[in-house]
């Protein structure tokens, strides 16, 4: 059973919802569902648009910790086993896609789930009570090359900077300040609203489009798969230091899991 959902709105945009209760955290198997809607969306001429959300209180907690990433295998492997390649190749399929990404930020974006919304070309965020941040650093988790890659895209040096180094929650209302989002939007209209900004976007000639956004997310591209597998596995083996390993355990009893 697929962890997205596909549903097809109005002005030939598809919606694709995040469903893995109860907080569509990832794992590889819903990072490869992701990136197979997408193929399907990019493969369908009557798909002008994608937008992305979450189902439930949750766009997405972020990464399952025990989803079945075994950072230890990557340490012990030199190199061989990447517990990124998912994501990685998920994040790539999201910048090659040729036609316009609309993020529907509507809850929770804890860290990787924060990192999926940035990846859409365009965001729009519910005006409601929900946190948003990229926590990695304060649990001792290293970022991926493809999601570093993705946040310096789309946020400013100074954003980037408060939200990776800071690793803080913030509120909903802080997502325009912080770059996350383009709008915050009344519930009312959120959804109306983001499907008639996708539609628009979809509306424009796809080869200009296409050309466009392939040339601005290029050098992201480039240094993404410029990344040699000892680099990854230095990235890995942050996860598993004493420092990192107590801190996860310790977010795990505030969460009492």
């Amino acid at each position: 059973m697929s962890t997205v959902r596909a549903e097809d709105r109005e002005g030939g945009v598809r919606l694709l919802t995040l469903d893995r209760p109860p907080a569509n955290a990832i794992t590889p198997g819903l990072l490869n569902d992701l990136a197979a809607a997408l193929d399907e969306a990019r493969e369908d001429e009557a798909v002008r648009a994608v937008a992305l959300t979450g189902s439930g209180r949750f766009f997405s907690a972020g990464l399952d910790l025990r989803g079945g990433i075994d950072f230890q295998a990557a340490v012990s492997t030199e190199g061989s086993v990447d517990p990124f390649a998912a994501l990685r190749s998920c994040l790539l399929t999201f910048m090659r896609f040729p036609k316009p990404t609309v993020g529907m930020l509507g809850g929770h974006a804890i860290a990787g789930g924060l990192i999926l919304v940035l990846a859409c070309d365009y965001r729009l965020g519910l005006e409601g009570d929900y946190r948003i941040g990229l926590n990695e650093v304060e649990i001792g988790a290293s970022f991926p090359r493809a999601a570093f890659e993705i946040v310096r895209l789309r946020l400013s040096h100074q954003q980037a900077s408060e939200l990776l180094l800071g690793a803080a929650l913030y509120s909903a209302s802080q997502a325009v300040r912080l770059g996350i989002v383009d709008e915050l939007v009344p519930a009312a209209t959120f959804e109306a609203v983001v499907i008639r900004r996708a539609s628009r976007l979809g509306a424009f000639p796809r080869d200009a489009y296409a050309h466009t956004k392939a040339a601005l997310v290029a050098e992201a591209i480039a240094r993404i798969e410029a990344e040699t597998p000892e680099e990854a596995q230095r990235g890995a083996a942050v996860w598993m230091t004493p420092e990192s390993v107590q801190a996860r355990a310790e977010q795990a009893k505030k969460l009492g899991s």
